[in-house]
């Protein structure tokens, strides 16, 4: 590619990333941000391509163990004078001639414990690069449910923050009118109109903190979005299955993905001794090997033409290199052994990250069971408070302050499901089976 061509590829993709993200026009489900995250996110992009770079070293260690063949030829003009100690007749003394070589050669590996621990590596290497693009994009979406929950978090505090606001407004007013009828104390009036201006303040916040939520959304998903559909749950919330710790933790143990990348690099570092030992062992090759010179005079006198023909075994001992092949087996163990211990500690760490999962996923359940018949006790309490002020037998401070309880409760009941979602998505992740179509029946999406 040209230096035109690049500068030209820059500006285009500089152009891009200045162009505003398209509005996406109905509310993003979490499983449409997957979507477009997972097909927007250069991180995922260079994960891909990071895959794709170690699927070669398959091919590249491959190629070691197969025939190489190597074709030589060469052109040369030589001058040659030769004195003999007895005099001869038959034979010139100098030559000025042209000479042409071409040659072909057949090697194919018999042993070579080097090749073959390089080959093997080349496989594992392969296999790292799907398990390195497989945690990148349970990472992404997870970054993304977190932004797509972060969002309904958000868009639950600004209708809580309007309806607060709205009731504080009104009550200020009935506690305005009041007092100048003489009906209420100034305290009252006061208060109403104190808590009225923290609601108006709180709103605001509130929408402050919903589209710094729904940009950091469009930045995952490339779309500017005006809202999201919030998780809708049951009324009890299923807890983990199985309930039991220690099954997670096991699973964990298996099969999450830095615990399965540490037992590939185990294995590239087992391999790696092989390599090493190999390089200080014989290696074994059968070759076959056919040549043609051709020089344009001899001492005879005349041009000759010799084929040469060989098929074989040979055998190549390396006797002393300094002492690095020695060097380089000892480097090798130790990295094996530093191996050994990071997959024991990835173990240790998959254990840990499970039982919290679990942990918060448990609490999740039992806080949204609770916070739904918090919600309801406050609303009613809230409409109980209302009741009684208009009958005179609440004052505004007491309905100002059933009112809050109110949105507050439903602001951390939308919290407290968002966690529940996230949390179960965290448990999947902990155990390396969340998948592009996470969890269903939780967020009430078709898979």
């Amino acid at each position: 590619m040209t230096a035109a061509r690049r500068t030209v590829r820059r500006l285009m993709l500089l152009c891009c990333l200045l162009l505003p993200a398209p509005l996406w026009a109905e509310p993003m489900t979490l499983q449409q941000a997957i979507d477009l995250a997972l097909a927007h996110a250069p991180a995922v992009k260079a994960a891909e391509a990071g895959r794709d770079a170690a699927a070669e070293d398959a091919s590249i260690g491959l190629a070691g163990l197969l025939p190489r063949v190597d074709a030589n030829g060469s052109l040369q003009r030589r001058k040659q004078t030769s004195n003999y100690d007895v005099p001869q007749t038959f034979f010139k003394t100098r030559l000025n001639y042209t000479e042409n070589r071409i040659g072909l050669k057949v090697v194919q590996p018999l042993f070579d414990l080097e090749r073959w621990a390089g080959y093997r590596q080349g496989e594992l290497s392969a296999e790292t690069g799907d398990l390195k693009l497989r945690l990148e994009r349970q990472r992404l979406m997870l970054e993304a449910a977190q932004a797509v929950l972060d969002v309904a978090n958000a868009q639950a505090a600004v209708v809580a923050a309007q309806a607060r606001e709205e009731a504080a407004g009104k009550l200020a007013a009935q506690a305005e009118a009041s007092f100048k009828v003489g009906a209420s104390a100034m305290t009252d009036r006061l208060d109403a109109e104190a808590r009225h201006d923290l609601a108006r303040a709180d709103r605001l916040k509130a929408e402050n903190d919903l589209d710094q939520a729904k940009a950091t959304l469009a930045s995952l998903t490339g779309e500017t979005v005006e809202g999201v559909v919030p998780p809708p749950l049951a009324e009890n919330p299923a807890e983990p299955a199985p309930a039991d710790p220690a099954a997670w933790e096991n699973r964990a143990a298996e099969q999450a993905i830095p615990v399965l990348l540490s037992g590939l690099q185990l294995d590239v570092a087992k391999e790696g001794e092989q390599k090493a030992l190999g390089g200080a062992l014989p290696k074994v090759e059968a070759f076959a090997e056919i040549n043609r010179d051709r020089s344009g005079d001899t001492q005879l006198g005349s041009g000759a033409t010799v084929r040469d023909q060989s098929v074989g075994v040979q055998v190549n001992m390396p006797l002393f290199a300094g002492g690095g092949n020695l060097a380089q087996v000892r480097k090798s163990e130790k990295e094996a052994l530093q191996a050994e211990f990071s997959l024991a500690d990835d173990k240790r760490l998959a254990r840990l990250t499970a039982r919290q999962a679990y942990l918060a996923l448990e609490a999740a359940a039992a806080q949204v069971s609770a916070m739904q018949k918090a919600s309801v006790s406050a609303k009613q309490a809230a409409e109980a408070a209302h009741l009684g002020h208009e009958v005179g037998l609440r004052t505004v401070t007491e309905v100002l302050d059933a009112d809050e309880r109110n949105y507050t409760a439903e602001k951390d009941l939308a919290a407290a499901r968002s966690q529940y979602v996230f949390a179960n998505l965290q448990l999947r992740a902990s155990v390396g089976e969340l998948t592009d179509k996470p969890l269903p029946n939780v967020y009430g999406e078709n898979p």
